[in-house]
C-alpha cells in the first residue's frame, strides 16, 4: 500500500506539466492605455503582447475584460470571475490571505510622478501641496501614496480622484485647466502619453514604486505551473526584453518639448505640401504613409532643399547613388526625392528578406540600412552571431552597431568601420516621430486633421 502510494506521488510529480488547463483563461485587465492602446503603432501593447505570448504557449483561449480600476478588477480575480489579472502599477495587500491567489514576478517598477502645470509654478518644496487641489486617476496605490505624503507635509491637500484608472482622457481634459496646478501619475502609465500632454511637466516623484506582475488563482488547475514557466522562458531568452525595446526602447531619456512644439508646427506648416506625394508612394511601395512620412522628417524636417555635408540632399537625402539605382532625374523634386525614397526603402526592406528579419525588426534593420548602408546591416547581423546575441532583433543591433566603430570588431567584417552610434539614434528618432504622429492622427488636436490622411489603408507588409 505503502508502494502504491509513493508511485502515485512521484507519477503526479513527473508528471505535472501536462496537467490541462482549460480551453479558456479569464483575464481582468484595468483600462489603461498600456493594457488597450490607443496611440501606439507597435501592435496590441507591451503588457498584452506577454499575455498573447502566453496564449501561445499555453495553447489556450484569453478571454480579456476591460476594468475601469484597479480593484474592481481584483475584486474579479477574488470572486472567481477571472482566473488571470494583468495588475499594471497595482500592489494589493495580503493578496493571498484568504483566496488561493498567487503573485507572479515583477517585470517592471516605477514611482508615483508630481506633474505640474506649465502655466503654474513648479513644486519648490513640499508644503506648497498644502491647500491645492490635486488630481489623480484611480489607482489605490496613487491615493496610498498621497495620504502618506499629506502625513508627512503635515497639511490637507484636497484630492481629486478621477472615476477610473484611466490616465489619458483625464489628463488632457485637465491639461489646460489652470485650477489643478499638480497631477500625481504613475511613471509606467504616464510615460508612453507625455509626448501629448506638453503643458503637464514632471516636477518630482514621491512613495514606494508601484510594480507590474500577474496574479492568478491558484486553483484553476494547471494555471501555476503554466505561468511560472512562461515568465521563467520570456525572462531568460530574450523575449521580455525584446518587447521592451520594441514598445519603450526609442523613448528619450528627458522629453525635449521643444522638439515636440516644432514637429508639431512643421506639421501644420509644411507637411500639407507633400501630402498627396508621400500616399501615392506609400501605397506603390506597401509602406505605412506615417512611417514613410517620419523619415522624411529625419532626414529634413520637411526642408525639399536640405542638404547635407556629406552631400545628400532633398526631403529624403538621396545620394547620388541611390538616385541612380532608383532611376530619378532631380533630387530635389519633392515627388522625385519622396517615391525614390520609398522605393528604396522598400527595395532594403526586400534585401533583408534573406536574413531571417521579422516584423518590426525588419523595418528597423531597413530604416538603419537606409542610413548607413545596406553591407553594414549583414557586418552588425555578422557581428551579433559572432558575440552570441540574437542577430534578428532591433535590441541586439542597438549594442552591436556602437561595437562597429572600433578596430577590434569592424576588422572582422566585410564593410567595416561605420558610425554606429549614428545609426541607433537614426533609427530611434524616427521610432518617436512615427510614433507621436500616430498619436496625434487619433487625438484631439490641430494636428489631427493634418495627419488623419495618412492613417487610411495601412499596408499589409507592415507588421
Amino acid at each position: 500500500m505503502y508502494l502504491a502510494c509513493l508511485f502515485v506521488v512521484a507519477t503526479l510529480y513527473f508528471f505535472k506539466y501536462d496537467i490541462p488547463l482549460p480551453t479558456f483563461i479569464r483575464v481582468a485587465a484595468v483600462d489603461i492605455e498600456r493594457n488597450f492602446p490607443q496611440l501606439s503603432p507597435w501592435g496590441p501593447g507591451f503588457d498584452r503582447e506577454l499575455l498573447d505570448g502566453f496564449s501561445d504557449y499555453a495553447n489556450v483561449t484569453l478571454l480579456i475584460t476591460p476594468y475601469p480600476t484597479h480593484n474592481k478588477a481584483f475584486e474579479a480575480l477574488e470572486t472567481g470571475k477571472a482566473d488571470l489579472m494583468l495588475a499594471s502599477g497595482f500592489n494589493p495587500e495580503d493578496y493571498n490571505k484568504y483566496n488561493p491567489i498567487k503573485a507572479g514576478p515583477i517585470y517592471e517598477s516605477s514611482p508615483a510622478l508630481l506633474l505640474h502645470n506649465i502655466r503654474r509654478f513648479e513644486l519648490r518644496t513640499p508644503f506648497e501641496l498644502c491647500d491645492q487641489a490635486v488630481f489623480t486617476p484611480n489607482n489605490p496605490d496613487l491615493i496610498k501614496t498621497f495620504k502618506r505624503l499629506s502625513k508627512e507635509i503635515l497639511c490637507t491637500p484636497t484630492l481629486v480622484t478621477g472615476d477610473t484608472a484611466n490616465h489619458l482622457a483625464p489628463l488632457l481634459e485637465l491639461a489646460t485647466d489652470k485650477n489643478f496646478r499638480f497631477h500625481l501619475v504613475e511613471a509606467g502609465a504616464f510615460k508612453p502619453l507625455q509626448p501629448f500632454l506638453h503643458q503637464l511637466r514632471v516636477t518630482d516623484s514621491f512613495g514606494d514604486d508601484l510594480e507590474y506582475r500577474w496574479y492568478w488563482r491558484d486553483d484553476v488547475e494547471g494555471l501555476t505551473d503554466k505561468c511560472e514557466d512562461y515568465w521563467n522562458l520570456i525572462t531568460t531568452n530574450g523575449t521580455l526584453e525584446n518587447k521592451r525595446e520594441l514598445y519603450f526602447g526609442f523613448f528619450p531619456d528627458e522629453t525635449d518639448f521643444y522638439t515636440l512644439y516644432s514637429l508639431r508646427n512643421d506639421i501644420k506648416n509644411r507637411l500639407p505640401y507633400y501630402q498627396k506625394y508621400i500616399i501615392v508612394a506609400a501605397k506603390k511601395y506597401d509602406i505605412d504613409p506615417l512611417l514613410l512620412t517620419a523619415v522624411m522628417y529625419q532626414e529634413s524636417r520637411f526642408n525639399p532643399l536640405a542638404r547635407s555635408k556629406t552631400g545628400v540632399e532633398g526631403l529624403m537625402q538621396l545620394t547620388l547613388d541611390t538616385v541612380n539605382l532608383m532611376g530619378i532625374s532631380s533630387r530635389l523634386d519633392p515627388k522625385q526625392s519622396i517615391t525614390a525614397g520609398a522605393k528604396y526603402l522598400k527595395y532594403l526592406w526586400d534585401k533583408l528578406d534573406s536574413r531571417n528579419v521579422h516584423g518590426w525588426d525588419r523595418w528597423f534593420f531597413t530604416l538603419a540600412a537606409y542610413n548607413q548602408g545596406l553591407g553594414h546591416v549583414y557586418d552588425a547581423i555578422d557581428i551579433a552571431k559572432y558575440v552570441g546575441k540574437q542577430p534578428g532583433t532591433w535590441r541586439s543591433l542597438k549594442q552591436i552597431f556602437p561595437l562597429l566603430t572600433m578596430p577590434k570588431y569592424n576588422s572582422l567584417t566585410r564593410y567595416g568601420y561605420t558610425r554606429g552610434y549614428e545609426a541607433v539614434d537614426y533609427v530611434d528618432s524616427i521610432r518617436y516621430y512615427y510614433y507621436i504622429m500616430k498619436g496625434l492622427a487619433v487625438l484631439p488636436g490641430p494636428e489631427a486633421k493634418y495627419l488623419a490622411p495618412f492613417t487610411v489603408g495601412v499596408p499589409a507588409v507592415n507588421p
